[in-house]
């Protein structure tokens, strides 16, 4: 663990979580938490000083709990992602986050969620699950983000639940129904 006093701790904090980029591996930042977590005595003291969520506060402490194999992937960056280091450090035994880390090596990328969703969704392995995704997208998979105010995005899951669908699912296929009906000819099926 880095020693840091309240400046540099605050200083790694803001330089690594307000940029796209980050100049420190994630066990930096969440040692940097951890000091600043005890300095002040909770992760929503915390998230109240630096503008976060204690969620977020909670979610980079908890990386202080990983297995020292694990740490070294994290350090080296071959796992650099907040969110799969998190699912790692959320298994207590060291012997399996070790081999989730190892099969998670490599899935850092934009596809990370799409990869998620598909290893909850068909029991794939990650990897497996990665060669699909990058596999649709090269057959043209295009991803859209959209704003909805929360009135229309609990709409959205409200018919969704009532349809049994995704709510993406639902939002793709009204999006067909629409084209369709003004003369567009939507290109294959629905994914």
């Amino acid at each position: 663990m880095r020693k840091f006093d309240e400046d540099g701790a605050l200083a790694v904090v803001f330089a690594n979580t307000r940029r796209k980029k980050r100049t420190e591996d994630l066990t930096v930042v969440a040692d940097a938490f951890e000091f600043l977590a005890r300095s002040y005595g909770s992760n929503q003291a915390v998230a109240k000083k630096v503008g976060l969520s204690a969620e977020m506060v909670r979610e980079f402490r908890k990386l202080c709990g990983l297995s020292e194999p694990v740490k070294q992937l994290v350090r080296s960056r071959a796992i650099d992602n907040l969110d799969v280091a998190y699912r790692i450090a959320m298994v207590t035994d060291a012997r399996t986050q070790l081999a989730m880390a190892k099969e998670a090596t490599g899935l850092q990328s934009d596809d990370v969620r799409d990869v998620r969703r598909l290893v909850s969704r068909t029991g794939l392995t990650p990897a497996s699950s990665k060669r699909k995704v990058i596999a649709s997208k090269l057959k043209g998979l295009h991803v859209f983000m959209m704003d909805f105010d929360d009135a229309q995005y609990r709409e959205i899951l409200r018919q969704a639940r009532l349809r049994n669908l995704d709510p993406a699912e639902m939002v793709k296929r009204v999006i067909a129904d629409w084209l369709a009906k003004t003369g567009q000819r939507p290109s294959g099926k629905t994914r």
